[in-house]
């Protein structure tokens, strides 16, 4: 499939790069080649230097004075981190969720947790990956809270690249996890907040400590 982009060119580019970040095309620590990419783009090197800047507040590309912009590495302390923070954050999303229930809003979550449930039990990285995304962007749409919904957002970028490295890189079957999504989100539509944060929980700590085991095992982890 060809590069395609709308009326933003640098934050379509962004994207192309970040999606190259988080499918491995470019390794932690790969320096990124301006004018690699605008040949493979047909694009010029000032968007491109603009996508950069956008992939830099991401934190997944960090930019070295008179040396260019690089990859950034996976370190374990952020990993543990990010997991962290996600999980309290989660669980506030969950709550929300319960105390703006809407069946219509909340459908797209209820999708994304049955396709997730499918694409584990075929062990489809790809589809499971982009059903647990699309579960969590759902839920963030649900819980009508427009600030709660602009940390996470900020926060997206790099989650992408942690799951996906670590569904991608996982030996271990799909399912052992999404059974608890599942029932966080049976829990978010029983309204039991108890229940979800319960659920929530148990779902963070297993992808971490699943994406920190699978990702040493791959050496894509610095201390």
């Amino acid at each position: 499939m060809g590069f395609k982009h709308s009326s933003n060119l640098s934050d379509d580019i962004a994207e192309y790069i970040r999606n190259k970040i988080i499918k491995m095309a470019y390794k932690p620590g790969d320096r990124i080649v301006e004018t690699k990419i605008a040949k493979e783009l047909n694009v010029s090197q000032s968007p491109i230097r603009e996508a950069i800047r956008i992939l830099e507040r991401n934190r997944l590309v960090k930019l070295v004075p008179r040396k260019g912009a690089y990859v950034t590495e996976l370190i374990v302390s952020d990993i543990e981190s990010l997991y962290e923070i996600l999980s309290e954050l989660l669980v506030l999303v969950g709550k929300k969720c319960i105390k703006h229930y809407d069946a219509e809003a909340f459908r797209s979550a209820e999708i994304a947790t049955e396709k997730a449930l499918i694409a584990a039990k075929k062990n489809d990285a790809d589809a499971f990956y982009h059903s647990v995304i699309a579960f969590g962007i759902a839920c963030l749409s649900a819980c009508k809270d427009n600030l709660l919904e602009q940390i996470i957002y900020e926060l997206l970028p790099t989650m992408r690249r942690v799951l996906y490295l670590s569904v991608s890189h996982r030996d271990k079957n799909l399912t052992e996890n999404v059974y608890l999504l599942k029932i966080g989100k049976d829990a978010i539509m029983n309204k039991n907040p108890e229940k979800t944060e319960d659920a929530l929980r148990q779902w963070m700590k297993k992808e971490k400590d699943n994406s920190i085991k699978g990702l040493k095992d791959w050496n894509l982890l610095k201390l």
